[in-house]
């Protein structure tokens, strides 16, 4: 099943270019992630509301879940292959990123209770 239909007056067909810095693109790209939007969304609904959109995860909270899916990730590689037997034990190795992973989720859980963003 596809997409549905788009009438033709909701069609965005018209595009617009602006030229921004480095510092102010960085700026764009960090709120519209922090409000779970597309730059461009995010940019479209301030023009239009002239509110900015509200923020869903604080920028520092959003970097510290990429970097705890990271290390579960490489947690699950390092424990795929020490179960097929195709590379040595690496438990140091393990029981660090485990280290790295409790740290970070106190850390959120922490910041998630204390109000502060």
């Amino acid at each position: 099943m596809g997409r549905p239909a788009i009438s033709e007056d909701d069609k965005r067909v018209v595009q617009v270019n602006i030229r921004l810095t480095v510092s102010e693109n960085e700026r764009v790209f960090h709120q519209a992630e922090a409000s779970a939007m597309t730059p461009a969304n995010w940019i479209r609904q301030k023009i239009f509301t002239g509110k900015f959109p509200q923020v869903k995860v604080s920028p520092i909270t959003a970097a510290m879940y990429r970097e705890l899916h990271k290390i579960g990730v490489n947690l699950n590689q390092i424990a795929k292959l020490m179960n097929s037997g195709k590379q040595p034990n690496f438990i140091g190795v393990i029981a660090e990123l485990g280290k790295q992973q409790r740290d970070i989720l106190k850390h959120l859980l922490h910041d998630g209770r204390s109000g502060k963003r």
